[in-house]
């Protein structure tokens, strides 16, 4: 089972990221491995952490059988595995505040 941490601007979902600049900071600055079109995934304390580029309407509701072919997104989701705890939970909160920085969004707490 997964909690999920939801990354977006302030402003509705209305600020979009080319999936391109996303991939290239996932993969080379926080070193995660792209598992397909804006997936990527990185173990944490043997526990796999994922994280998908999502393109959402102004509700922040989606709903996709494949990003292939997604060029642009609005909501960055990083799926947390339950039983992670103590300096990998850090580790992961220091990765979405990191991506929130980047792209000059927020940290959804909703």
């Amino acid at each position: 089972m997964y909690d999920f941490i939801s990354i977006c601007s302030d402003t509705l979902h209305s600020k979009y990221i080319r999936s391109v600049v996303l991939e290239e900071y996932l993969l080379s600055d926080l070193k995660f491995n792209k598992e397909s079109n804006l997936s990527f995934f990185k173990f944490i304390a043997g526990e796999k952490i994922r994280i998908n580029g999502i393109p959402a309407n102004s509700q922040g509701n989606y709903a996709y059988d494949s990003l292939e072919g997604v060029e642009e997104i609005n909501l960055i989701e990083i799926a947390v595995p339950w039983k992670i705890t103590g300096d990998s939970e850090k580790e992961v909160i220091d990765i979405a505040n990191d991506i929130a920085k980047q792209f000059s969004w927020m940290i959804n707490e909703s």
